[in-house]
């Protein structure tokens, strides 16, 4: 059986889980069944690349993504199913399903209509993305959620799609990789206190993490408790740049505040970056999982995917806190040190 797998995301180029989740999976099917990568970009090793029709290429986003589905669409012939993944390449499944008569299987990372902000990065393009995504998983025969809460969402925003076909595979984790670390290297040399609270954050600079509210309500943390923000990777250079302004603002009203700007990726020939990730979420005393959209059970799954480097804790009784905005701008959260 040959897999044809269609993402925006393959290594090197990985910015957010969606490339992560792409990059594991394609490790591990390689040891059942022959599988084409087909990435945006450049060839690479292990991937065929595919770049924006030349005269599209300062188009709308959406406009040259679509092109870049077209191209992929074209290189498929020989694959006996395809699975996309994001919007970006949901069309190139979606087409290769209609020319050759091949299953086409897409898994949900996120989703268009619980995402309004990308406006602001794609314009009118949002509409393009959100019609792409909304063809593609009516069209597609099977729907892959990542938890059972992230199938309730899929069916509430595409409430005609058929239930049947929304199938739940919960995402797993090397743990040959992700393993308890000691090393406190990284969290010394920028500065961090090791005997003092630590809260920390790990992800990219998005709408969708909440980042800007978890800022905002840092200027109600006690004084001894430090930020720290493992954050970058920003959608847009307007969102960074607001960023920017609001982690210098907190710096400038408190102590405490350290901001390791980019992400802490893998480093593929000796896998040390991730480790260094596993160090902040070992020492950490709150590890703060920012979303204002993602369902719940899927937040829950990013704790115990990491519970051999968190503290106890956050692997028994209750799960964590809410944090409900109160006031614009400010995120008062009911608990800022781990219970007794």
């Amino acid at each position: 059986m040959r897999t044809a797998i269609l993402t925006r995301e393959f290594p090197p180029d990985i910015y957010g889980g969606a490339g992560v989740h792409v990059d594991y999976l394609v490790r591990e099917l390689r040891k059942l069944v022959d599988v084409d990568v087909h990435a945006f970009g450049g060839d690479r090793d292990g991937a065929t690349g595919h770049r924006p029709a030349p005269d599209l290429a300062e188009a709308n986003f959406a406009v040259a993504t679509l092109s870049v589905d077209l191209s992929m669409a074209a290189a498929t012939g020989d694959a006996d199913l395809v699975h996309s993944h994001t919007w970006y390449a949901n069309m190139a499944g979606h087409w290769s399903k209609l020319l050759y008569g091949v299953p086409h299987v897409v898994t949900a990372h996120s989703l268009e209509p619980r995402r309004p902000w990308k406006a602001e990065q794609l314009g009118g393009g949002y509409r393009v993305s959100s019609w792409a995504e909304s063809t593609a998983y009516h069209g597609a025969d099977a729907v892959v959620a990542v938890s059972q809460g992230m199938r309730a969402d899929i069916l509430d925003c595409y409430p005609d799609l058929d239930p049947g076909k929304v199938h739940v595979i919960l995402n797993g984790i090397d743990t040959q990789i992700y393993q308890p670390t000691f090393d406190r290297t990284l969290l010394i040399e920028r500065g961090v206190d090791l005997e003092a609270p630590i809260a920390s954050f790990v992800g990219r600079i998005t709408r969708q993490k909440g980042v800007g509210h978890l800022i905002a309500a840092a200027h109600e943390f006690d004084p001894e408790v430090q930020l720290v923000l493992c954050a970058g990777a920003p959608d847009t250079p307007e969102i960074a740049a607001e960023t920017a302004e609001a982690v210098h603002a907190l710096q400038a009203a408190r102590p405490n505040v350290f901001w390791f700007d980019g992400m802490l990726t893998l480093d593929r020939s000796n896998r040390s970056c991730r480790p260094r990730r596993c160090s902040v979420a070992r020492r950490c005393t709150n590890r703060w999982v920012s979303s204002i959209w993602r369902p719940w059970p899927v937040v829950r799954r990013w704790w115990p995917a990491m519970s051999a480097a968190f503290p106890r804790w956050l692997r028994t009784g209750s799960p964590g806190t809410w944090c409900t905005t109160t006031r614009p701008n400010r995120r008062r959260s009911g608990r800022t040190s781990p219970p007794p």
